[in-house]
């Protein structure tokens, strides 16, 4: 069964997935800000953390009960399984944010063979699940240690203990801003900056070592119903589809399907067309091994 995506709408896909970027930045921002008790009327405020499932499931088994709140989180789980860790590159605020701030650092790395080796799967990579199963431990002990890195809670306690009240700081008459500083707001700060700051070292750098929730999705989109796909009869091996891959998801051999940010960066770098976006494709794709040499007569 074939259902793929020609590469032209895919084009059109990643200009929706820029809307898409845009606009669920801009609501994250709006909560945040609305979250002031004078502006509050009734909004969503607490809509991005209903939606994370590794929130609702590590509340769930350290509390032993099941909000209908966070129930809200089912429906990204659908998507996860039919496409993979979309949420982490279209709907994420915090992935959203990495993601311009790697896009900044990326276009000062002139060296086109520079820009593809920063985008190579590493090890380290691997540190976030190792940090999810240490959560989730913590979890079933009774601890709900979740909000230190999860991105959903991490990025609002940022943008309510430090950015806020540097905007109030900075402009005191303000009508929108009433947040001051807390009790250990330096280290917020401190981290906000040293994780930012991270991406000029590895692309990234939160969403591929240390995010949790994206290692949670990640494990789920294993079994993802639609992947990226390479034809090793086209491919040439130039790599050229690492250039401006977001996961560092190895496009350019046997996709790592639980790394895949579903970007559809390397599907328009790919000067060959090798690269598709497919329903249940082969479940391997073997690099082909070059023609061995006819031995001389």
């Amino acid at each position: 069964m074939k259902l793929n995506f020609d590469p032209k709408n895919l084009l059109k896909l990643r200009s929706v997935r820029r809307v898409a970027q845009v606009f669920f930045f801009s609501l994250f921002l709006f909560f945040v800000f609305v979250t002031d008790l004078r502006y509050l009327k009734g909004y969503p405020v607490s809509l991005f953390l209903e939606l994370d499932p590794l929130v609702a499931f590590a509340t769930a088994i350290t509390t032993h009960t099941v909000y209908m709140g966070l129930l809200w989180s089912l429906l990204l789980i659908i998507p996860t399984l039919l496409f993979g860790r979309i949420f982490c590159n279209w709907i994420c605020p915090y992935g959203i944010l990495h993601h311009f701030i790697g896009w900044l650092l990326g276009k000062r790395r002139a060296e086109e063979r520079e820009r593809i080796e920063s985008n190579r799967y590493k090890k380290l990579y691997s540190l976030k699940y190792v940090i999810l199963i240490a959560m989730i431990t913590a979890a079933i002990g009774g601890t709900l240690q979740i909000g230190w890195l999860d991105p959903i809670c991490l990025f609002h306690r940022s943008m309510t203990t430090v950015i806020l009240p540097m905007i109030n700081l900075f402009f005191p008459s303000s009508i929108y801003v009433r947040q001051y500083f807390h009790v250990g707001a330096w280290v917020i700060g401190f981290m906000l900056l040293f994780l930012v700051g991270m991406n000029v070292v590895i692309p990234r750098f939160f969403c591929r070592v240390l995010c949790p929730l994206g290692a949670f999705l990640g494990t789920l989109s294993i079994a993802s119903l639609w992947r990226i796909d390479r034809d090793p009869t086209k491919c040439v091996d130039c790599d050229l589809c690492l250039k401006s891959c977001e996961g560092a998801s190895d496009p350019h051999t046997q996709l790592r399907k639980s790394e895949c940010f579903v970007c559809f960066n390397c599907i328009e770098d790919c000067p060959e067309d090798a690269i598709s976006f497919k329903f249940m494709p082969q479940a391997h794709r073997d690099v082909a091994p070059p023609e061995k040499p006819e031995a001389k007569k």
